[in-house]
């Protein structure tokens, strides 16, 4: 089964040609149903970050909506894609109904949000933080459901910290 999937990558203004060496640049997926985020560094994404960070996750032959950003080249080439190509300054003017890139910019504008509403976080763990964000925007979307999945995750991966293997303590048993 073939997805659309369209990627999120950092605006560039005309007032700054270049992101700034030490800036996180987040990439972000969404399809139908479901969005994916990772870190892929700092600095102007590449067709080889972005490549390594989505490769796995998109099916071959998928149609890819993106703005124009030649950082996908390489996952269209290389995957297969189908390339669906909008220039962002064309779209700038448009409801977000007629916006062809809406669906990518709401998950931009809540992962935005969402950051910034925790914005207490050590830098380290962001990806932590966006694998958070990005299963509570998947399905399943009735609290039950989820909080049901995440107990099953939770028992299916037990892990044991004993307490003072986290505070170092030796108490000499």
């Amino acid at each position: 089964m073939k997805h659309a999937i369209q990627l999120i990558m950092p605006k560039l203004t005309a007032e700054y040609r270049r992101l700034p060496h030490n800036q996180i640049c987040i990439g972000a997926a969404t399809g139908k149903e479901n969005t994916i985020c990772f870190v892929e560094g700092t600095g102007k994404p590449s067709q080889q970050r972005t490549f390594e960070a989505f490769c796995c996750h998109i099916a071959a032959g998928s149609i890819l909506v993106h703005d124009k950003e030649a950082t996908h080249k390489r996952l269209v080439s290389t995957l297969g894609l189908a390339s669906q190509k909008y220039s962002a300054k064309q779209l700038k003017g448009l409801k977000d109904s007629e916006n062809q890139l809406d669906p990518v910019n709401k998950v931009r504008d809540s992962l935005k949000k969402f950051l910034n509403a925790h914005s207490g976080f050590n830098r380290d763990s962001l990806q932590d933080f966006l694998n958070l964000f990005a299963f509570v925007r998947n399905p399943p979307h009735e609290p039950l459901e989820k909080v049901a999945k995440i107990v099953n995750l939770a028992f299916e991966n037990p892990k044991s910290l004993r307490y003072r293997d986290q505070f170092g303590l030796n108490l000499g048993f």
